[in-house]
């Protein structure tokens, strides 16, 4: 059988259509964001003990972070396990949020970014931590240039957004009474 210049053309014109006519490949869905927010204790009373608590500015911190966090959403909430830490993060365990108590090891920056991860993805994480293990956990969560916390600084509120195959984000924030 023979196939004429005209029928090959009529056979493309159709096969387009069939393709026209098919829909469009499945994109990819978007990854699930998950957002971890890390705040140092808030302030503690200075002396020589080992595991102070916090000052009465130091309360009213706590209850302040509670207040600005009040209206989210959050899955899980972890503190290391010193007086300061816990006691920032009462009042957000008074709104039904469960504490975690999450000991500081040697892998402990690594460990509380991998809970982020794996046991939290696509929801909000707060953790209660310290001026020196803070930007350790921002560093673990992929975030290159962690900012440094003064000893004298309680106000910050560090926010890491980050999906699979994004790069991390960092937002610095304050809440609060300015700190000295």
């Amino acid at each position: 059988m023979k196939t004429s210049i005209l029928g090959w053309g009529l056979l493309a014109t159709v096969t387009a259509g069939v393709a026209a006519q098919q829909p469009p490949p499945p994109q990819p869905q978007p990854q699930p964001l998950t957002t971890v927010i890390l705040v140092r204790h808030a302030e503690k009373v200075v002396s020589d003990l080992e595991d102070p608590p916090l000052t009465a500015a130091g309360e009213e911190r706590a209850r302040e972070l509670a207040h600005a966090l009040g209206a989210l959403t959050i899955d899980a909430v972890y503190s290391t396990p010193f007086r300061r830490t816990l006691a920032t993060a009462a009042p957000l365990q008074a709104l039904g949020h469960e504490v975690v108590v999450t000991p500081v090891t040697p892998t402990y920056a690594a460990d509380v970014a991998g809970m982020a991860r794996a046991e939290h993805a696509g929801g909000v994480v707060v953790v209660v931590s310290h001026s020196n293990t803070i930007p350790e956990i921002i560093r673990a969560l992929g975030v290159e240039e962690a900012p440094e916390i003064p000893e004298s600084d309680y106000d910050d509120l560090f926010v890491v957004t980050f999906s699979e195959g994004c790069a991390p984000r960092l937002l610095r924030l304050r809440y609060g009474r300015e700190s000295p």
